[in-house]
């Protein structure tokens, strides 16, 4: 599928949305949530060829492969926790919304340490 016709389908969905709204708001909610859904399982395919970008680059470099899978899992983190929190919001949950995003971050810290740690401890090395 093309970038237009996935653009034509988020203003069609969007458009239903906005006319089931004003008859029954949670089922609105809930195609809302179901297109947010359907849109990135559409979206995989082209990510998965990221993904392989991604890994020629890291294999190019002859770097660690501990930092392409810090990489990646970060990317998925984002990417995973922008559609939760966008979907609360849509669902007017804004503050599970904020729970989701700190919840991300938290993975993202989490994901991130080992990374931090090899670094400072190959600065503080340096140093001595």
């Amino acid at each position: 599928m093309t970038l237009v016709q996935l653009c034509g389908l988020c203003l069609l969905a969007a458009a239903m949305v906005m006319v089931l709204r004003q008859v029954n708001p949670q089922a609105a909610a809930l195609l809302c949530a179901a297109f947010s859904i359907l849109v990135v399982g559409m979206l995989l395919k082209p990510v998965s060829e990221y993904v392989a970008q991604i890994q020629r680059f890291f294999e190019s470099l002859a770097m660690d492969e501990q930092y392409m899978k810090v990489m990646l899992r970060a990317m998925g983190i984002v990417l995973v926790t922008q559609l939760a929190s966008q979907i609360c919001r849509d669902m007017d949950a804004p503050s599970i919304a904020r729970r989701t995003e700190f919840c991300g971050r938290l993975a993202l810290l989490g994901v991130a340490m080992p990374i931090f740690l090899s670094l400072t401890q190959m600065a503080v090395e340096a140093l001595k």
